[in-house]
């Protein structure tokens, strides 16, 4: 179903905030790889990561050819595929500096407020929003369920590769699945659909990165985007929320709920039409992507965690919404390891795969820092 399509430009939005304790906040990171994107206002964050598989037979170093400036490596280092390590052990004190969070979200609002950063007082960080406008909500409930409201303060964060004013037009039944939340960006992401913005990479480092320290940096340690991404090599509608920050004291790691639906389900199970969210962090002790489940697979339709599926149309999650008659995941917890005092960048970023159409959706919500660590990077199901 792959369309030819001329696209708009980009729009980058930023915001700027005071911070948390006494850390101060990271030099300012604009959002890049959208060609004519404008920037917005910036926050910035930190954390750690920690966990590394062995290369595969595809495995290759990064040579930049996904992303530009790219890293390299040379290393030979091998060790089994990352996995997910179960639920982290945060230890320490029931509460540090770091951890105290005051919410000042509101419907509407700044995305980095609405995820739980840059609140008077706290941490600031610096970053925002790259994509287009269309594709990004502040809003306070999602479906008719209690499922999907806020998991700090009063609203969350919504990306999406399709137009958000759809988000209520519900199918009349499964013939009309099509005609709704079937949409795209013109002129797309503005950038080689074969790439991502750097530092995304889907090469796979050649090794273990917490074996290898000298990994880091080379590649994506996780190794759960190349395989997927090259089922087509191509992504469309990207949409990302990105943004650096200097680790508090005390804080050993940090955390951010999320939730993955797409439109791609049932018709494009199972198959290269794939939507995919990448959660890519940049640390001292890990580069790569930071949301996979105990498989080793990024969040799509093929990941472990889809368990909320609306076949019978009857879902209260969905209710009113243009996921009726689709797919997603209940909430889930993505937590990783940061070194207090680093400087770390965040990249929480959802895109089309092989084809425009069928939207996918990514809530985000609750970003926590914790005093203690969590083992690598790991995502588990809320509860």
């Amino acid at each position: 179903m792959l369309r030819s399509l001329s696209w708009p430009g980009l729009v980058a939005v930023s915001v700027l905030a005071s911070a948390c304790g006494e850390a101060g906040g990271g030099s300012g990171t604009s959002a890049t790889g959208v060609t004519g994107a404008t920037s917005l206002a910036t926050t910035s964050t930190t954390a750690a990561p920690t966990t590394g598989g062995s290369a595969t037979s595809e495995a290759s170093t990064s040579s930049g050819e996904d992303s530009t400036a790219a890293p390299t490596s040379t290393s030979s280092v091998t060790g089994g595929p990352a996995l997910d390590v179960g639920l982290p052990d945060f230890g320490g004190p029931s509460e540090c500096a770091a951890e105290q969070h005051a919410a000042c979200d509101a419907v509407d609002g700044d995305p980095l407020q609405a995820i739980g950063l840059n609140c008077p007082g706290e941490l600031t960080v610096s970053g925002g929003f790259d994509g287009n406008p269309a594709g990004l909500r502040v809003i306070s409930q999602w479906g008719q369920a209690d499922t999907f409201t806020p998991r700090e303060g009063s609203s969350f964060l919504v990306l999406s590769t399709g137009h958000l004013g759809e988000m209520h037009d519900a199918p009349a039944d499964e013939g009309d699945v099509a005609y709704h939340c079937n949409s795209w960006f013109t002129p797309g992401d503005g950038m080689d659909t074969t790439k991502f913005p750097p530092p995304l990479t889907k090469q796979p480092v050649q090794g273990d990165c917490l074996v290898d320290p000298s990994l880091v940096g080379t590649g994506d340690c996780s190794k759960t985007i190349k395989n997927q991404f090259e089922q087509s090599g191509f992504k469309y509608d990207y949409q990302e929320l990105r943004f650096t920050a200097v680790v508090p004291d005390g804080a050993e790691s940090f955390s951010f709920d999320l939730a993955f639906f797409t439109k791609e389900y049932p018709i494009w199970q199972d198959q290269p039409y794939n939507d995919m969210f990448i959660g890519w962090l940049e640390s001292t002790n890990w580069t790569g992507n930071i949301s996979f489940d105990q498989q080793g697979k990024a969040l799509s339709l093929n990941a472990a965690f889809l368990e909320l599926y609306d076949d019978g149309g009857d879902l209260p999650e969905f209710a009113g919404t243009c996921m009726r008659y689709s797919a997603g995941t209940k909430w889930l917890t993505t937590t990783a390891d940061v070194v207090p005092g680093e400087t770390i960048e965040l990249v929480l970023a959802i895109f089309d795969l092989d084809d425009v159409n069928w939207d996918s959706f990514v809530l985000v919500d609750n970003f926590q820092w914790h005093c203690g660590d969590a083992g690598g990077p790991v995502t588990e199901p809320v509860g």
